[in-house]
């Protein structure tokens, strides 16, 4: 009986390892900060509800506008980033942000910036971005897309293919 045993284990096949299912909608840490910045909570955030929410987050502790200095360092600004983006080196980078090169963001300038990515992430340019605009789609990597499926042996990524 002990030999049946072994040898109904040895004639299985061995399970396949597990492997996470590959992303292909993801989204920026920013865009989740757009999402965050819907202050009436309708599905579209507003350029007026966004710098609100700039205006509060930038106020939290520690606040950006010290008595007397204009702006947050580099160090304070990854600590917002962790806080607001949820990691320390999230895009938009603080070197993108400060435009007049002091080392030092100014509520201004973080303004300035995320109206930008606003304008960019507003596809239909309608004034709202939805949470639809604010995700963005990937191709599946190679070898990652089920046999049979069209898009020929590079899984559908034309960033691959050949020219």
């Amino acid at each position: 009986m002990l030999i049946i045993a072994l040898l109904a284990l040895q004639a299985a096949p061995a399970p396949e390892p597990y492997r996470p299912p590959v992303s292909t909608i993801v989204a920026e840490p920013v865009a989740l900060y757009l999402a965050f910045a819907d202050q009436d909570r309708d599905g579209r955030t507003t350029l007026p509800e966004l710098r609100k929410t700039v205006l509060e987050t930038t106020s939290a502790d520690p606040p950006w506008q010290a008595a007397g200095e204009a702006g947050i360092g580099y160090i304070q600004y990854a600590d917002w980033a962790q806080r607001w983006l949820g990691d320390r080196n999230a895009l938009p980078s603080p070197f993108e942000v400060d435009r007049n090169g002091d080392n030092r963001i100014s509520v201004d300038e973080f303004e300035t910036r995320m109206a930008a990515i606003f304008a960019r992430v507003d596809a239909d340019r309608n004034g709202a971005v939805t949470r639809a605009e604010l995700l963005t789609i990937r191709g599946a990597p190679r070898g990652d897309r089920p046999e049979g499926r069209r898009g020929g042996e590079d899984g559908g990524d034309r960033s691959r293919r050949r020219r």
